[in-house]
């Protein structure tokens, strides 16, 4: 399918580029009316959504994994060679600007998934196939057109709805909605997902890996704990809980191993094969390795991600983090993997994530943007974390209790008897849910917007500047000057200012930028 999805990329994103290229006549302008004619072109436009939600293209690889932890005290950019990657630099350190190409990366790929979306979804309704399929299919375009509006209110705030396709110039004077009107289309989109969508435990063959009933509830429990609607969230997170469809992975270690693709833990994530022909695969694997172990040594943990997990000798380290002279494996004659080298030289912390880490025996030829590793977006400690915080919010610490603690217990099967129930109760029992988060999901692109949802992102990045400049003894990032320029503005993403530029100021800038 891999022709349909150049085809309806090219065909469908939305027009948040030059103004020469809208200048262009649109010559052999294939449309709703020529295209929908079966139920392949029909599957494909769908396809074509997964692609344009997601990429394989390294630099639009930021938006879930590398921003949501180097914008927060888990992780720095990580490379510390001034002139690499400068501007991804810039934003780790709370340097933001409206013209960094970074923002814009993810601005334009969530556009294009939101384009195809639309695309999609208007084809479809008009198409001449069964209607159970229709229905399916535009279910899974809504999915993924909410997980797209998701991610851009959670980043820019309130943001332009665009949910047809209209011509390329009046996109450009579509105002901005508010974040509310934002979260009440998604959480709509989501709606109508989940009443069509299947259940992931009737999926077979190629259709593993697809949206689904559970991937929809789960995603409306989240918008209702970023819009602290407790009640809702709790409600739709017991829908995924009594379902039955999910359970933890009986190991911590083996969540995100390579060969667990699609696991009983798995709620949504992109699919990823490594396929050189086609150009498939993510890149993120070599992004985020050492650079003396072939990698590009972005996004690396913190010493003060380690220190957490430390002082409550939690065995979850091991699989979170590879530090300096950490033994991953065997000696080759091309690296010792016993004795891991971090290049200090180029490391910020003389650490990497082991989450996205891939032994050499599981890494393609030509590994850069065709590793097979999938990407969670939603799993289902995360789900149950989300329970357990809903349910504190609504009064019920005793249910909150007993979800945190089925993702402790998951955890203390590493090392029985380090990872204990909690037991706590009122403001105390809210940290702890909280602080789980950070241990269980770190490294996996939360942590930045669990601190903005939480309104503590300021304070909690200005401790960590402190922790780094008096209170660490580590040896390769304490003094780091990361956070010194935080400040209430950073709890948004600035609008690319090319995209102000085109809209003739129709569309508005977020405070401060």
């Amino acid at each position: 399918m891999k022709k349909y999805i150049l085809i309806l990329f090219a065909l469908t994103t939305l027009t948040m580029g030059c103004k020469k290229f809208l200048d262009e006549p649109i010559i052999g302008r294939q449309n709703t009316d020529n295209y929908f004619k079966n139920e392949a072109d029909c599957q494909a436009a769908v396809i074509a959504c997964y692609f344009g939600t997601h990429s394989d293209q390294w630099y639009e690889l930021d938006r879930s994994q590398m921003m949501g932890d180097a914008l927060s005290d888990d992780a720095f950019k990580g490379n510390s060679i001034p002139g690499d990657q400068a501007l991804f630099g810039d934003i780790t350190r709370y340097k933001f600007d409206s013209n960094n190409e970074w923002f814009g990366f993810r601005w334009t790929t969530l556009w294009r998934g939101v384009g195809n979306c639309n695309f999609a979804i208007e084809g479809i309704t008009k198409a001449p196939i069964a209607d159970d399929l229709k229905q399916k299919l535009i279910g899974e375009a809504k999915f993924l057109r909410a997980y797209c509006y998701f991610e851009l209110v959670k980043s820019f705030g309130g943001v332009p709805l665009v949910l047809d396709v209209p011509d390329p110039q009046a996109v450009l004077s579509v105002t901005r909605s508010s974040k509310q009107q934002c979260f009440d289309q998604i959480t709509k989109d989501l709606s109508e997902a989940a009443a069509v969508l299947p259940e992931k435990g009737t999926l077979s063959g190629d259709q593993i890996g697809r949206a689904t009933k559970g991937a929809a509830n789960a995603y409306l429990a989240k918008a209702y704990l970023f819009t602290e609607k407790w009640a809702d969230a709790q409600k739709y997170a017991d829908l995924v809980i009594n379902s039955g469809q999910y359970r933890l992975e009986p190991s911590f270690s083996n969540v995100w191993s390579v060969r667990n693709r699609n696991g009983v833990e798995s709620i949504f994530e992109f699919q990823y094969n490594a396929d050189q022909t086609f150009n498939l695969g993510t890149a993120l694997t070599t992004l985020t390795r050492s650079r003396a172990d072939g990698g590009w040594g972005f996004d690396t943990p913190s010493s003060n991600l380690e220190q957490a997990f430390l002082k409550e000798n939690d065995p979850r380290l091991k699989w979170t983090i590879i530090k300096q002279g950490d033994n991953v494996g065997a000696k080759t004659a091309n690296f010792d993997y016993s004795n891991y080298d971090t290049k200090l030289s180029e490391n910020e912390s003389g650490r990497i994530t082991r989450k996205f880490y891939l032994a050499p025996a599981d890494r393609p030829a030509n590994e850069l943007s065709h590793a097979p590793l999938n990407i969670i977006q939603m799993r289902y400690a995360d789900l149950l974390l989300i329970h357990a915080e809903a349910a504190y919010r609504s009064g019920n610490e005793g249910l909150a209790l007993t979800s945190l603690n089925k993702v402790r217990e998951r955890a203390n099967q590493l090392n029985p008897g380090t990872v204990l129930p909690r037991t706590s109760s009122g403001a105390q029992l809210l940290n702890d849910i909280w602080q789980e988060r950070r241990l269980e999901l770190a490294m996996e692109g939360h942590r930045y917007y669990d601190l903005v949802r939480q309104h503590r992102l300021v304070q909690v990045i200005k401790d960590f500047y402190t922790y780094n400049n008096s209170t660490s003894t580590d040896l390769y990032d304490k003094g780091n000057p990361k956070g010194a320029a935080i400040s209430e503005i950073h709890n948004l993403f600035p609008i690319p200012q090319q995209d102000i530029d085109l809209s003739k100021g129709v569309l508005t800038q977020n405070p401060g930028f």
